[in-house]
């Protein structure tokens, strides 16, 4: 169909052609041409131009415009579906992108949050050690500084306590001496009753030369100091 319609529009375009000229001839040149061929010369082109204009309404290039306009049609219609789905698929994804983002950033935070817990948790139980550490290096310092304290007071004690039974000592030694003087004769001196010398080497006497190379003090004392009576005598010194 679409091949006779062709052809026909071919014959007519022709046919228009042809008798436009015989037309033109007729008219301009008025060569004496009789009515009835003027009649059929404008018959036939009248019937051309019908058939022209049918065959270009059934030509290939009417359809194809008309297929043309459809399918423009079609492809804007697949094409604003197409953009419609990919529209929605990028809000889809957009929407996906900023709840993964947020879900990140509510992981961030918690992770941050957690960390800064432990950091504090860190710094109390540092703290807390750092106090006990203080408070028992003060624990130390004050038990050192009592034991140093109370040894220097017994230390002091002893030595006071010392210094106090020599003190009476000397001072009982010193009253037994002006109660019990000895006595000198000669180059000798002799010890009161109950007296002795006692010498460097721990040995008492009772008359001796130079009395002032000896203590005097009352014979119990010397016994009570580990003083032993000499056994014998010699030029400086009698039992």
């Amino acid at each position: 169909m679409e091949s006779f319609c062709a052809v026909m529009f071919f014959i007519s375009l022709i046919a228009i052609v042809y008798f436009a000229i015989r037309w033109i001839i007729n008219h301009f040149i008025k060569n004496g041409v009789n009515k009835s061929y003027k009649k059929y010369t404008f018959i036939s082109l009248i019937a051309a131009v019908l058939f022209l204009t049918v065959g270009t309404i059934a030509s290939p290039t009417h359809r194809s415009s008309a297929d043309q306009t459809s399918t423009s049609s079609r492809i804007s219609s697949k094409h604003k579906k197409k953009n419609a789905s990919n529209e929605s698929k990028r809000q889809a994804s957009i929407s996906k992108a900023n709840s993964i983002k947020e879900k990140e950033s509510s992981e961030s935070a918690l992770s941050s949050s957690k960390e800064e817990s432990e950091s504090i948790a860190a710094s109390k139980s540092e703290s807390k050690e750092d106090s006990e550490s203080i408070a028992s290096s003060e624990s130390e310092s004050s038990k050192k500084q009592s034991e140093a304290e109370s040894s220097s007071i017994a230390k002091a004690s002893s030595e006071s306590l010392a210094a106090s039974s020599s003190s009476a000592k000397k001072a009982s030694e010193t009253s037994t001496t002006d109660n019990t003087s000895y006595t000198k004769d000669g180059d000798w001196t002799t010890a009161a009753s109950g007296m002795v010398f006692v010498s460097d080497s721990n040995k008492y006497y009772t008359s001796v030369k130079n009395p002032g190379n000896y203590q005097y003090m009352t014979q119990s004392a010397a016994d009570n100091s580990g003083a032993k009576p000499a056994p014998r005598g010699n030029q400086y010194a009698r039992p």
